[in-house]
């Protein structure tokens, strides 16, 4: 059924067929010393060596920790996580002490069969700590103040580290660039590094297919701010490339060739192929034409896509202004297209071997 998710420790579901593995997933929450202290403030709860107080802490994070996994699973296409694995560990340095929880399993695609499957997460429960409540208010919150196109303080980035809302990538991205384009007005260094550092960070981890094609659609109307989040991100997108190419956006084109990307793939490599097919079939915007002279002798001559008269053998326009080729391409724009060619041949070669 559609929405049927199972979670299990197992590396397997009885009776259901495995489709695809999309690989391992992970998500670590670290806690400092404030949720000891918290703990040790309502200790009088201990009876008979157990804390009431701890064990609702413990089960909480756990809790979250689960569906932050499950929602990183979901952005990854999958309907189920084999192998859940949970660790406990203490991150001791400069005398304090911090635990961190780690969360793992591998996402997969199942063809689910059975009806009666349900997902673990409907099953009821028997009581709501009063920290899921808090962090429900709070990402109730932080959601508002996003759309509202409001600047999140850290601990909200933070927050939104360990709880993912997946479907908060385009309010995010529209907020960022709101944001970003103030400070840049402000000129606050510091806070706009601190704005990027923190939104790529969550990017990266949360929905990065979603953000791409929200990306790429802002490019034109903001290319430079856009173009920073891409390239901070690793963020290649060869067949958004041609669809920039094929609506005219030539130039933004041409400087997204040089975004990288963490892993490319065989389909990756075909699409990089039409995208220097693409710029090997531009068709010319200048001439070559004959010019009368002064006692009737005609001479060669390059008319550049703008129309400047240029000597015969000029590659390029020899106006400083303009310097574009026959194809209206400048040298830097060409130095761009031949390093792109560089990368698309060397993959090429590394896949041959």
């Amino acid at each position: 059924m559609k929405n049927e998710f199972i979670i299990t420790s197992t590396n397997s579901v009885e009776g259901e067929k495995i489709e695809k593995y999309l690989g391992v997933i992970n998500n670590n929450i670290v806690l400092g010393t404030n949720l000891f202290s918290d703990i040790g403030a309502s200790l009088l709860d201990v009876f008979g060596g157990a804390s009431n107080s701890y064990q609702n802490k413990l089960q909480s994070i756990y809790d979250s920790s689960i569906q932050n996994l499950k929602v990183k699973a979901i952005n990854l296409g999958a309907n189920a996580i084999l192998g859940l694995s949970i660790d406990f560990d203490e991150i001791s340095g400069g005398n304090k002490s911090m635990l961190m929880i780690s969360v793992s399993g591998t996402a997969v695609i199942i063809n689910y069969k059975k009806s009666q499957v349900k997902d673990v997460n409907t099953a009821s429960k028997k009581y709501i700590s009063n920290d899921i409540l808090k962090n429900e208010l709070t990402k109730k919150h932080i959601i508002k103040k996003v759309r509202a196109k409001k600047k999140l303080v850290q601990d909200e980035w933070n927050f939104l580290q360990q709880n993912p809302i997946s479907d908060l990538s385009e309010n995010l991205i529209d907020s960022f660039l709101y944001n970003y384009f103030a400070l840049k007005i402000n000129s606050d260094d510091e806070k706009e590094i601190v704005l990027i550092r923190n939104f790529s960070n969550y990017l990266r981890d949360t929905d990065p297919k979603r953000a791409i094609d929200k990306l790429y659609k802002t490019l034109p109307d903001e290319p430079d701010a856009v173009f920073k989040i891409l390239e901070i991100n690793k963020l290649f997108s060869p067949q958004k490339i041609i669809n920039l190419l094929e609506s005219g956006f030539t130039e933004i084109a041409i400087s997204c060739l040089s975004i990288e990307k963490e892993n490319y793939t065989k389909d990756d490599l075909k699409v990089m192929n039409k995208i220097i097919k693409h710029f090997e079939l531009l068709k010319d915007k200048g001439e070559f034409k004959k010019l009368k002279g002064l006692l009737g002798k005609q001479k060669d001559i390059y008319i550049c896509p703008n129309g400047h008269s240029n000597h015969i053998e000029s590659v390029f326009c020899e106006d400083f202004d303009c310097q574009q080729n026959i194809k209206g391409l400048t040298r830097k724009d060409v130095r761009k297209i031949n390093s792109f060619k560089n990368k698309v041949e060397t993959l090429r070669l590394l896949f041959d071997n």
